[in-house]
């Protein structure tokens, strides 16, 4: 249902119009004010992101063993995020981009098996912290029964879920996948294109450093807004933007739905409505920013090869 495309179109049609009316509760000038207050500061919200698509970069290097030089795995994050941002496909549009990139280096079973489990750490990562972090703010903040509740039943589900994805990656589930996904292409299927547990612990950690830095984001904007905040504040903020963030999915690139978290976010945390449609316009302008930098650049330089494979990869043997 979701894949056709007259869906889509109203989803973000949706989005559009959940973002009009966030920004009409709201008097512009307080809004305009707010979103100065940000200052020439605020272009260092892309370098952090650019910082955290490095680090995911070389989690998925540990993946496949270094196999893909880092400039090639670079490469392909920045554009492949920018067609996923920008195509309402479920956030998946760039990864038949990804999976070309990696396949010039590595057999295409084992390149759908890295970005499957890749997405596997990403979203458990994720899901474990968010539920985390609503657990917390739900028991430490002072907010209405109901939130209350609602922040709880999302981090058991949320906990539920991660638990689950996290046994998807340690069994050969991934693997079986990849292979179904390779025979519809028409590649080679391996007999075992798992990843040893170790190695995925390893990619786990360094992108757990790269969500890190995502707090740090949400960190740089409450100080450039000139908003009192505490570690425990941006920990809670982190936590309940990426469950809307999961809760909204169906809506391309979460349109609306981040932006009206935000707004209710900063409500429980008593900042102004103003300063939380600045930060979001703000995280917003970010990633279109990339994106259309991503793809600008593969649309300019796609013919061209980031790093050429000192030796074409050989299938393995079964």
């Amino acid at each position: 249902m979701l894949n056709k495309p007259w869906v889509r179109r109203s989803l973000l049609l949706l989005g559009v119009g959940i973002c009009a009316y966030m920004v009409s509760r709201f008097p512009l000038r307080d809004i305009a004010g707010a979103t100065l207050q940000l200052g020439p500061w605020v272009g260092i919200i892309p370098l952090i992101a650019l910082c955290w698509f490095a680090l995911n970069s070389h989690a998925l290097g540990v993946l496949v063993g270094g196999k893909v030089p880092w400039a090639a795995l670079m490469w392909q994050r920045v554009v492949g995020e920018g067609y996923n941002a920008l195509i309402p496909a479920a956030g998946i549009g760039g990864e038949p981009f990804k999976l070309r990139e990696l396949s010039k280096y590595i057999e295409t079973h084992v390149a759908i098996v890295a970005l499957i489990t890749d997405r596997l750490i990403d979203n458990s990562l994720a899901l474990a912290y968010s539920a985390g972090a609503c657990a917390v703010g739900a028991l430490a903040i002072s907010m209405t029964a109901a939130l209350k509740s609602s922040f709880l039943m999302y981090a058991a589900g949320a906990f539920a879920v991660a638990v689950v994805l996290v046994v998807a990656m340690m069994t050969s589930l991934t693997s079986k996948l990849g292979g179904r996904i390779a025979k519809l292409l028409g590649a080679e299927q391996l007999h075992n294109a798992r990843f040893p547990t170790k190695t995925v612990l390893r990619a786990a950690a360094w992108q757990g450093i790269a969500k890190l830095l995502g707090m740090v984001e949400l960190a740089v904007l409450l100080y450039l807004l000139d908003l009192p905040f505490t570690l425990s504040d941006v920990f809670f903020l982190a936590g309940a933007l990426s469950a809307a963030g999961f809760i909204g999915g169906a809506i391309p690139q979460g349109l609306g739905v981040q932006e009206v978290a935000t707004v209710g976010v900063f409500d429980i945390l008593h900042y102004p409505g103003a300063a939380a449609v600045a930060f979001a316009l703000a995280r917003r302008g970010r990633m279109l920013l990339l994106s259309v930098a991503g793809v600008g650049l593969h649309l300019m330089f796609g013919r061209a090869t980031v790093a050429e494979p000192e030796v074409a990869a050989e299938p393995q043997q079964g």
